[in-house]
């Protein structure tokens, strides 16, 4: 029998991953990979667990709201069809689902990603400010933007053009000047700082700063 422990860290990322997609496939091994329905995000995280066998869960949320009914639980992986759940004398058996009918799975490659255009560090206080602006202001679309060798971020809506806008100025290195858009309700990050690379290629990358943690996400055409 082969048994997982769950650090809190792992548990909150995959809570974030439920944002991005409900379903997942746990490959063997320690990164866990997600990717969105319309595969316009993708995320990777290595983390100090190690599963013994691929398998799918189709409703994640689900089965991290059981694992918190316990204190302490540990994943007992004793069948290829379930796994058990248990903590202080209970236990529960969940059973995986099936990944080729129910669930889209992240692919197992790296994103070969094609260089950055623009980039920079932003901190989890600077995500905070641009997310309750786009929510105050109903301002859906952000801008990478760099002019004369200065970056910043910019919210506004590109449908209305005379909606307000809100800029955040921002330390970073660029290799040209660029308007660079993405939607920001695709940002579903894990709270925290990141190092942040955007291509004119249209993708953008998403390097947690403390944790091995990657989001890819992909810009507006």
């Amino acid at each position: 029998m082969s048994t997982v422990i769950l650090s809190k860290t792992t548990l909150d990322v995959l809570k974030n991953f439920a944002t991005i997609n409900s379903s997942i496939v746990f490959r063997k091994g320690s990164t866990v990979r997600t990717i969105s329905n319309a595969e316009n995000i993708l995320a990777k995280f290595t983390g100090e667990e190690v599963f013994p066998v691929d398998f799918a869960i189709y409703d994640l949320s689900q089965f991290l709201s059981g694992i918190s009914l316990f204190d302490n639980p540990k994943l007992e992986f004793t069948s290829d069809d379930f796994v058990r759940i248990a903590g202080n004398g209970r236990s529960v058996k969940y059973y995986f689902s099936d990944p080729e009918i129910t669930l889209k799975s992240a692919p197992e490659k790296n994103v070969n990603f094609p260089g950055s255009d623009i980039q920079f560090n932003v901190t989890e206080q600077e995500l905070n400010s641009l997310q309750k602006a786009s929510a105050v202001y109903s301002l859906p679309d952000l801008s990478f933007h760099s002019k004369d060798g200065k970056v910043s971020l910019i919210l506004s809506d590109k449908e209305n053009d005379t909606s307000n806008t809100y800029k955040q100025d921002i330390v970073g290195e660029c290799t040209g000047d660029y308007s660079l858009d993405i939607k920001i309700e695709n940002v579903r990050l894990l709270s925290g700082d990141y190092n942040v690379k955007v291509s004119k290629d249209l993708i953008s990358e998403w390097n947690n700063t403390t944790l091995d943690l990657t989001y890819f996400i992909a810009l507006e055409p």
